[in-house]
């Protein structure tokens, strides 16, 4: 599995992180789409230098939201520290040790992995004081709430999915290795 997740620079506080099968666009905006619905908009989003952060979908939507997309430098870690110390923490802390965090069981192991995950992030590191800051990430981000732009309505309009395709003599369009007439 393949964590993705973001962190609030000012505050520490992570507005989505989630468990996904395969680390691509899809899931990278998916997760985006869940933080934004979650905690609102911010005004930048600072990215590595995949080939989903790099897609014209991602300059699509940010650029429709009015957010700021900044790509890391590449080969220079240190510019994504806070994130990277966030996974550490993930591993240490609540992967190695999950607790006795309560969730419903389910048959989907990925579904149970991303519940303990949302109960873990709410008891114990959004709760509890950040040794950076020294407060706990969820009083800073109130704090700071307006720097946050309200989620639209419509945000899922914002993520439609945008391609452009020729029409075949014969009327046939082809889109995502489908065949439509």
């Amino acid at each position: 599995t393949y964590l993705i997740a973001f962190i609030d620079d000012h505050s520490r506080m992570i507005p989505g992180a989630c468990f996904y099968p395969q680390e691509n666009l899809k899931y990278f905006l998916e997760a985006l789409k869940v933080a934004l619905l979650s905690r609102g908009i911010p005004r930048k989003l600072y990215v590595d230098n995949g080939p989903a952060f790099r897609s014209k979908q991602l300059e699509f939507i940010t650029a429709s939201l009015q957010i700021a997309l900044i790509h890391a430098r590449p080969y220079s870690p240190q510019g994504k520290g806070k994130i990277e110390r966030f996974f550490r923490t993930i591993r240490s802390s609540f992967l190695t040790d999950p607790g006795d965090l309560e969730v419903s069981n389910t048959n989907h192991p990925l579904m149970e992995l991303n519940e303990r995950l949302t109960v873990w992030l709410m008891d114990r590191y959004q709760n509890q004081v950040h040794s950076g800051t020294g407060q706990r990430p969820f009083d800073r981000f109130k704090n700071g709430i307006e720097m946050v732009r309200a989620a639209p309505d419509n945000l899922t309009d914002f993520f439609r999915m945008r391609a452009m395709r020729t029409v075949t003599k014969d009327r046939v369009v082809h889109l995502d290795g489908k065949i439509y007439e």
